[in-house]
């Protein structure tokens, strides 16, 4: 195994000048996660791979300029780059699948200047309501069941569901009991 610890700018150099297509890679984004498979795949212009899992039918769609470790487990032995590879098809559902998976998550992130007690209340309630997005600063669900306004208090809950928006008022308050323990807990410490 060829192991790369690699900033942004060695990584797309290596995907660039060394690995062909077909190959076996493992890739760590920035947020640690680690992807392994066979890169087949990429777009020059826009700097996306597409990795096959080894395991499964899965495809990763990643950007080669945020990977921050890049390893090539298995160089192919062929170049194939700009081939079409026939003897494995991409399934195009997968890869439209990938590529809906990550714009999700890019939808998901929220403003840079969103307070710390923001960004956890977030975290909190998408763990009950999975559906959810940052419109400005504030928390939407995607359904249009409620919104939670800066501050993230209970009385900045509004909503057209009024069950939904009662849950999520429960979960506000529970949420800064337990926050405010917490950074009790931080400030004594």
């Amino acid at each position: 195994m060829v192991a790369h610890r690699a900033n942004s700018t060695m990584a797309q150099q290596e995907l660039q000048q060394y690995v062909p297509l077909g190959s076996i890679v493992t890739c760590k984004d920035p947020y640690d996660n680690k992807t392994e498979g066979e890169l087949v795949a990429m777009d020059e212009p826009t700097g996306m791979i597409i990795i096959r899992s080894m395991t499964s039918d899965d495809i990763t769609v990643l950007n080669r300029q945020l990977l921050v470790e890049f390893d090539v487990v298995k160089k192919a032995q062929n170049n194939t780059r700009g081939v079409f590879m026939p003897e494995k098809l991409v399934n195009d559902s997968h890869v439209r699948k990938a590529i809906e998976a990550k714009e999700d998550a890019i939808r998901s992130v929220c403003p840079v200047d969103v307070s710390d007690a923001g960004k956890e209340l977030f975290k909190v309630i998408n763990k009950t309501y999975p559906k959810l997005e940052w419109k400005g600063h504030s928390i939407v669900g995607l359904e249009g069941d409620f919104k939670v306004n800066p501050p993230y208090t209970t009385d900045s809950v509004e909503g057209s569901n009024e069950t939904i928006s009662d849950r999520i008022k429960k979960v506000v308050e529970k949420f800064h009991k337990e926050y405010s323990r917490r950074q009790g807990t931080t400030k004594s410490s």
